[in-house]
């Protein structure tokens, strides 16, 4: 399972509709990532950028699941799931390279 920033962006449709009828939109994006088995952890609205911003714990299968809906219903513009790591990691990942960098030969070279 991988941790992911998830960002929608809310097409005008949605928030002429939220105005029209305003809800709980946390609630109607738990219940999706829930029901493709993706762990929605924390959310956040930003008003400024029109977009929904949340992190998120699931496979990439069960996230690009999560893009087909939403993409589908016309509510987002635009919607990405960007896989992050924490610190811990990503020294390992830089230790790792450290070991194998003298393996690689660039194209250029």
């Amino acid at each position: 399972m991988s941790l992911y920033l998830v960002k929608g962006k809310y097409s005008n449709a949605a928030f002429k509709g939220m105005v029209d009828s305003p809800q709980d939109r946390e609630a109607a994006a738990r219940k999706l990532f829930t029901a493709v088995g993706v762990d929605m952890q924390s959310v956040y609205f930003s008003v400024s950028t029109a977009e929904i911003v949340a992190i998120a714990e699931g496979s990439a299968e069960n996230m690009a699941a999560v893009e087909m809906v939403t993409m589908s219903t016309g509510t987002f513009t635009s919607f990405e799931g960007i896989e992050i790591i924490d610190s811990k990691s990503m020294t390992s990942a830089m230790e790792t390279a450290n070991k194998v960098v003298s393996a690689y030969q660039a194209p250029n070279k």
